[in-house]
């Protein structure tokens, strides 16, 4: 049996679970933001929070593995880690909404606009006409 410490766990877990979600939440366009419908300044708050949460679990490992430090000093790392990693996430996603389109406009929109006729159209037969929406 691999004897492995508590606090290894805790990060490992919050790694794979965190890094996970966010990967569903990034493909699956923030199914999870749906059950919390809270804004951060134009971007959802659970990527945010998953992007802490496996944030702080790589930390956590490096304060473990790498500056051998353990407890509370690597709860610490870890919740710097998440943080920066919450940062970065924000303003990534941030900069995502910015660049999505405007909605696309629909045929109702242009009902009451001025429309143009390229070439007569006889009665009882289709044609094209050209419609500027300004």
């Amino acid at each position: 049996m691999i004897d492995i410490p508590v606090e290894n766990f805790v990060f490992i877990v919050c790694t794979l679970v965190g890094g996970g979600l966010l990967l569903l939440t990034v493909l699956l366009d923030d199914i999870l933001g749906a059950v919390f419908d809270f804004d951060i300044a134009g971007t959802s708050l659970m990527p945010l929070l998953l992007s802490f949460i496996s944030m702080f679990g790589v930390g956590g490992l490096f304060a473990t593995e790498i500056l051998d430090v353990h407890g509370g000093q690597a709860a610490l790392v870890g919740t710097v880690f998440g943080l920066v990693g919450m940062g970065i996430a924000w303003v990534l996603f941030s900069l995502l909404r910015r660049a999505q389109a405007d909605e696309p406009f629909s045929t109702s929109d242009l009902v009451g606009d001025d429309a143009y006729v390229a070439v007569s159209i006889p009665a009882g037969r289709y044609g094209s006409v050209l419609v500027k929406k300004e």
